[in-house]
């Protein structure tokens, strides 16, 4: 669903136009651009919100949002690779299922102390 600027305010009462579009400026917040101006998704609307509470509810200084959003959007990255990982690993031949079960358990078992 393609939302305006309008409809996404209206969505997300904690947000000020103003933040909107200082957040937007700074990337933090990547909408599509239509004819009329900035196009917002259900992503959007969710970052957004993720942003209020960081910003005005947990109080975190602007100068630290970067490094947050920066480990978040990591973590995301890395859940999606697993995931991803996970599917590729369960059309695999039940022989070399095994073989890699049995491989992480020796390597997690090296690392507990």
């Amino acid at each position: 669903m393609s939302l305006t600027e309008r409809m996404v305010l209206t969505r997300v009462r904690r947000l000020t136009r103003r933040d909107l579009r200082q957040w937007v400026h700074e990337g933090w917040v990547r909408p599509a651009v239509g004819e009329a101006g900035p196009v917002f998704d259900e992503i959007d609307v969710a970052r957004l919100r993720l942003l209020c509470d960081l910003r005005k509810e947990m109080a975190l200084p602007s100068d630290a949002l970067p490094v947050v959003l920066t480990l978040i959007d990591r973590l995301h990255a890395t859940r999606r690779d697993l995931r991803l990982l996970v599917e590729v690993l369960a059309e695999q031949p039940e022989d070399v299922r095994r073989a890699i079960i049995s491989h992480l358990q020796s390597r997690a078992s090296d690392d507990v102390p």
